[in-house]
């Protein structure tokens, strides 16, 4: 048993050397238009002075401990209509195609609650459930306006082109992808939009199905990175642009030893992002029930892109505005690592930022809630799902900033 022991690694070497297939990486390079990545959704992006960037289009799931079904006795659904009468109410419903015969049978004078300026209706799940996506979509569209109609403003969207692959690896029944389907209605852009949850999800036969439903859902797409690094990559000049924040004299030595891999190296642009970025890209923050703690929304992830320290202060929206005052001034168009991207409502509100990367890359957190993972995304997507956070009509304005420091 010794002289085994003694000899075993001496016999791995020598079948390292005589079959060297055997130790061979199966791993495959991560290259553009390759016919075996074609399902792995790998493009390349347009060069430019961060180099050339591939793309590989990916969902990512909630984690299953933040998967929270909602106690079986939630209220009823309820619309909100600001400036608005029971008859006017009325005739927003029969525009978008509701019968006076359905409005009678559905809506009794007890689901109507009216009072100074406004009036509130508990439509019930039936209702909800036989619009058709042309209702839903004229009713919603006004509902939208009102930020008591949390549902309406903060929708979930797909994408048509996915949908179907995006719920067949769901493993929802037919039945579910079915209901799912027929709430689904269009605002205006080529999103398909989804407000039902609540009425949905007491519609669905047990707890597991449930739990399956709201992962669906909540799936969020997203994009991995990496640049393409070889014998010939100008690496002064990318290390002067991944570098910005000074951190060229850690970037330029890593790029410097990649050159000399045989054949080049696809990098993920991971190790080039500043700390606080490299630290939260593709992370779910952690819920919190203390109401003081701050919120880990977009304002607080972009301010504290490049700082070594998170400023937690960046979550008062009074704090962040007079950085930007201060700190930071108004260019045309992105074109550095670190500039910020506004989205801003008619009234020049600021909606949503997020932090330029490269090309048409943005680093973004949708939402402060823990469902909301920090991401990457093409910055014409951000901006098209956050059109629909607008009622129809209006126009989503995108404005541009870069620190005076960096």
């Amino acid at each position: 048993m010794l002289a085994i022991l003694l000899l075993s690694p001496c016999l791995i070497v020598t079948v390292a050397l005589c079959y060297p297939q055997i130790f061979r990486s199966t791993d495959k390079p991560f290259a553009a238009h390759s016919d075996e990545n074609k399902s792995a959704q790998i493009s390349e992006g347009k060069p430019g002075p961060w180099g050339r960037l591939l793309y590989a289009h990916i969902m990512i799931d909630i984690p299953d401990e933040f998967v929270l079904i909602p106690p079986a006795d939630q209220p009823p659904i309820r619309w909100f209509f600001q400036d608005y009468t029971q008859e006017r109410v009325i005739e927003l419903l029969k525009s978008a195609g509701i019968s006076q015969a359905q409005i009678d049978k559905h809506l009794p004078e007890t689901a109507w609650e009216s009072a100074v300026n406004s009036v509130t209706l508990t439509p019930g799940d039936e209702f909800i459930l036989g619009l058709s996506p042309e209702a839903r979509a004229k009713i919603y569209g006004v509902l939208i306006a009102f930020s008591e109609n949390f549902d309406q403003m903060d929708p979930v969207w797909f994408r048509p082109e996915t949908l179907d692959k995006q719920l067949d690896e769901s493993e929802l029944s037919q039945s579910s992808i079915k209901l799912l389907k027929s709430l689904l209605y269009r605002n205006g852009s080529s999103l398909l939009i989804f407000a039902d949850k609540d009425t949905a999800l007491r519609h669905l036969p047990n707890d597991m199905e449930k739990r399956l439903f709201i992962k669906a859902i909540s799936r969020k797409s997203t994009l991995m990175a990496r640049l393409k690094i070889d014998a010939d990559t100008d690496v002064e000049s990318l290390a002067g642009y991944w570098g910005v924040g000074g951190r060229r004299k850690d970037i330029l030595p890593l790029m410097s030893s990649l050159q000399h891999v045989e054949g080049g190296l696809n990098m993920s642009i991971i190790y080039l992002l500043p700390n606080f970025i490299r630290g939260h890209l593709y992370n779910y923050p952690f819920p919190s029930s203390d109401p003081q703690a701050p919120k880990q929304d977009c304002f607080w992830s972009a301010f504290n892109a490049f700082n070594s320290q998170t400023d937690d202060r960046f979550s008062d929206m009074q704090f962040a505005r007079q950085a930007l005052i201060n700190d930071y001034y108004s260019i045309t168009q992105p074109s550095q690592l670190g500039d910020l991207v506004f989205l801003a409502d008619s009234n020049s509100q600021a909606m949503h930022v997020a932090v330029y990367v490269a090309d048409d890359i943005v680093f973004t957190k949708n939402g402060f809630h823990c469902t909301q993972p920090w991401i990457l995304m093409h910055l014409k997507d951000m901006v098209e799902t956050y059109a629909v956070h607008l009622p129809p009509g209006k126009q989503l304005n995108v404005l541009y900033c870069r620190k005076k420091n960096l």
